[in-house]
């Protein structure tokens, strides 16, 4: 009874296991060794240990952490920053890593070391331009993150701003100021509209007097045209209507009548008195 006892007692020790899952690496934990853990990885798999061993597990893939920084910028305004670091541990020091710091490096090292960086960063920053100057911020802190992180064996791949808190108080005199001079630029594209259409309406206007004028020459030279033909006509028509020529016209008319006048030798019309004495001039 108690040899079989035994075995069952010993086919259960030897039927505890751990499985590594992918993403993962395990570093065996011996109760009763010394050292406790040997420079050994163990890959994703089933492994099976005895019940006082156990496998120290340690993700490899990429790891977030946000921290909540408050910080005063360089005008000595208090600015809370959502910041998130991303990082992994690297697969081939985690023995390093387990032995010189633990499985929660992250809060031993790198979380600390990380609001500092940014607390000191932004600091160097005016509350105005930290939007813009964001991604110079978050480039400074993860550089120097990483050399600090790299002593121990995890390397920083990123670090981001997520949120700023900005002051309240500025934020609305920012607000103030856009809105200004938004209406200021709005009250200058009407003017530039209204200086436009006058524009156009002075030009519209300077083309139709220009027309009117254009005309109006155009009348006046047809005018003068004509007259200046009419003149021309009549002098060659009086330069052509010699006494002759009109005799000659009025003989050549066989169906008119004709009434002589004599004259005198001064061309002045003889009058007979034919009730008196004799002709009068």
């Amino acid at each position: 009874m108690r040899t079989s006892s035994l075995v069952l007692a010993l086919f259960a020790l030897s039927a505890c296991g751990h499985t590594v899952q992918p993403g993962q690496a395990g570093l065996l934990y011996r109760a009763f060794k010394d050292p406790s853990f040997k420079n050994e990885i163990y890959n994703p798999g089933r492994y099976s240990l005895l019940a006082w061993n156990r496998l120290i597990v340690y993700d490899l893939t990429a790891q977030n952490h946000d921290e909540v920084v408050h910080s005063l910028t360089a005008d000595n305004l208090h600015v809370p920053v959502t910041v998130t670091a991303t990082f992994h541990v690297r697969k081939d020091d985690i023995y390093k890593l387990h032995t010189e710091v633990g499985p929660d490096y992250y809060a031993k090292l790198i979380g600390p070391a990380f609001i500092t960086l940014v607390r000191s960063e932004m600091s160097r920053h005016q509350h105005d331009d930290l939007a813009r100057e964001s991604p110079m911020i978050e480039q400074t802190v993860r550089d120097m993150l990483a050399a600090l992180a790299k002593t121990h064996y995890v390397n920083i791949d990123q670090i981001a701003i997520k949120h700023i808190d900005y002051d309240d108080t500025v934020t609305q005199a920012i607000s103030r100021k856009i809105a200004t001079r938004q209406q200021a630029e709005q009250k200058t594209y009407e003017v530039q509209i209204a200086e436009r259409d006058a524009d156009i309406m002075r030009a519209a206007a300077q083309g139709r007097a220009d027309a009117t004028r254009i005309q109006a020459q155009g009348d006046a030279a047809g005018i003068l045209a004509r007259d200046a033909a009419q003149a021309e006509a009549q002098d060659k028509i009086g330069k052509t209507l010699t006494p002759s020529y009109l005799q000659f016209k009025a003989f050549d008319n066989h169906e008119g009548n004709f009434f002589f006048v004599p004259v005198d030798k001064q061309n002045l019309p003889i009058i007979v008195n034919a009730g008196g004495n004799g002709a009068k001039k």
